[in-house]
């Protein structure tokens, strides 16, 4: 994978100068001062992606936690509050602003050809993180965003205005892309996929509008979006790329950071997410979990490290014997928690269940139960999946169920299982797993017994289907899960075990634009984004 510590500090010095005002420094002509004339496309670039895995980055976590992926620990207000999305917001606009600099340089160099590439791929980044911000708080300043000599309080637009803006700015990007290669221009360097090629941003472009037009139910433009290229294979994933630096900068991936150094593991899985790989769940009779009592996701030992060869018990199970647990141990010594559970937290860093191979780098699962720090692993070198061929197939079984676009449900969603277990398998590289490793039969073996259970199943039963497999392939990505759940009212996942209060439809404003702008008012987190109009309670 590639190694980010090829973007220099420079990157950085951009965001700087065109972030802040330089007040009296305006009377000199600092040959430092960003401008225009002297930026370097590349660099500028090279801002706005890391800016934007970031973005995507602070999106994901509070969602993975809400969505049951891993521990929410407390109430919704805990984990949605108005600060959750301080960094995202504030980043999301700097990049903006970033980005119309880059149109900036484009038009100042269109006597030589410009830089359609550079722009087409801002331009794509650009849309994809307005409608993230849609997704997560609805209605936000467009029209009059980083306009401040002319707006210093933007009025939000709608968020449907404001998603179809970006559909069409999608459009813009693909005729730049395509310009690009029309005219043989200078290539950017690419931290998603690593060899710059505009065939895999094109398709990220259309792979966008089946997003949009899935969420909004408009079945008439996602196949229309389905005549042009989209990432269906993974080769096209649209991914960042971590790498194994340590310093200078860091280069590697947070799930790494946060449970293969010094302290442990810094975060506790969700048993509900456990349980839905087969982990651990009690048969009939209620005995305790054994291997013998259904197959086990093929991505488990993938997706999860165990640390430890022992079960939790005593101090280390402070939920034991408490009724209101679904599940408290799932067995099979996963150590994770129910949803919203707010126990006190044990001294298990080293003995609870951490982030495994896949994707952020870490160990493969052999048995060997060892402490994270101590084990053999990829350093670090993940990645941040962002939207994979595997959720474009999800996406386009549960379109064919629910609006009736192009596609077999099952076939397609088939495809998604098969991308995501391929993906995965691939993952661990020249890393030996042993008897462990993930094999064609294990493929096979899941893949038929999901087509069976769908096959028999009721067409609400199916979209279900659709969704847990959906939900499980995402695996390190909050976002698509939360959108999918708010879409779908599906899977079914575990109810809190305390009085969490209501599930956040959207999140709140951050505080910082609240007291900032009186043109924007807080919100409840029950507000409902515009195409949120799933009637079901969630929880």
């Amino acid at each position: 994978m590639k190694n980010i510590l090829k973007i220099t500090l420079l990157s950085a010095i951009v965001a700087f100068f065109v972030g802040c005002e330089t007040g009296e420094l305006e009377l000199l002509v600092s040959p430092n001062d960003v401008t225009i004339d002297n930026a370097d496309p590349n660099f500028v670039l090279n801002d706005i992606q890391l800016t934007f895995n970031g973005i995507v980055s602070g999106y994901s976590a509070p969602s993975r936690a809400i969505t049951r992926q891993v521990n929410q620990f407390d109430t919704y207000n805990n984990a949605v509050s108005e600060t959750t999305l301080q960094g995202e917001w504030a980043q999301s606009y700097q990049m903006f602003a970033n980005i119309d600099l880059l149109g900036g340089i484009n038009e100042t160099q269109a006597e030589t050809g410009g830089v359609p590439y550079h722009l087409g791929v801002a331009q794509i980044i650009e849309a994809y993180a307005y409608m993230l911000l849609v997704d997560y708080v609805g209605n936000v300043p467009f029209t009059e965003a980083n306009l401040p000599s002319e707006f210093p309080n933007p009025m939000v637009d709608s968020g449907a205005e404001v998603y179809a803006a970006q559909l069409a700015l999608l459009d813009e990007a693909i005729a730049n892309l395509n310009l690009g290669d029309a005219q043989n221009s200078p290539t950017p360097e690419d931290l998603y996929h690593g060899d710059f090629d505009a065939s895999n941003w094109i398709a990220l472009a259309n792979t966008l509008k089946i997003r949009a037009n899935l969420n909004t139910g408009n079945a008439a433009g996602i196949t229309a979006a389905l005549s042009g290229n989209i990432i269906d294979t993974n080769e096209e994933d649209f991914q960042f790329l971590y790498g194994t630096v340590a310093n200078s900068p860091e280069s590697r991936h947070p799930f790494f950071t946060g449970n293969y150094l010094a302290a442990g593991a810094g975060q506790y899985m969700s048993n509900n997410f456990l349980d839905l790989l087969n982990a651990g769940f009690e048969d009939e009779t209620g005995a305790p979990f054994e291997e013998t009592d259904g197959p086990q996701d093929p991505r488990l030992r993938y997706y999860m490290y165990r640390q430890s060869s022992s079960a939790p018990s005593g101090s280390n199970l402070p939920c034991a014997g408490n009724p209101r647990y679904d599940y408290c141990y799932v067995g099979n010594l996963y150590w994770g928690r129910d949803h919203a559970d707010d126990e006190g937290i044990p001294n298990d860093a080293f003995l609870r269940t951490a982030y495994g191979i896949y994707p952020g780098g870490g160990a493969f699962d052999d048995d060997s139960f060892q402490q994270t720090p101590s084990t053999d692993n990829l350093g670090g070198e993940g990645i941040q999946p962002i939207y994979l061929a595997s959720f474009t197939h999800f996406a386009l079984a549960e379109a064919a169920l629910t609006l009736g676009t192009p596609g077999n449900p099952g076939d397609l969603m088939e495809l998604g299982i098969r991308r995501s277990m391929n993906k995965v398998r691939d993952f661990a590289g020249s890393l030996d797993n042993g008897p462990f490793e993930m094999t064609d039969a294990d493929i096979n073996a899941y893949v038929a017994r999901v087509r069976a259970e769908f096959n028999s199943a009721s067409t609400a039963d199916k979209i279900d289907i659709v969704a847990r497999e959906f939900y499980l392939a995402a695996w390190g990505n909050g976002t698509e899960p939360y959108n999918l759940y708010r879409r779908t009212g599906a899977p079914d996942l575990q109810s809190p075990v305390i009085a969490a209060g209501p599930f956040p439809r959207a999140f709140r404003y951050p505080d910082t634009e609240i007291d900032g702008n009186p043109n924007i008012q807080q919100q409840p987190a029950t507000t409902r984004v515009f195409w949120d109009n799933n009637p079901d309670n969630l929880d």
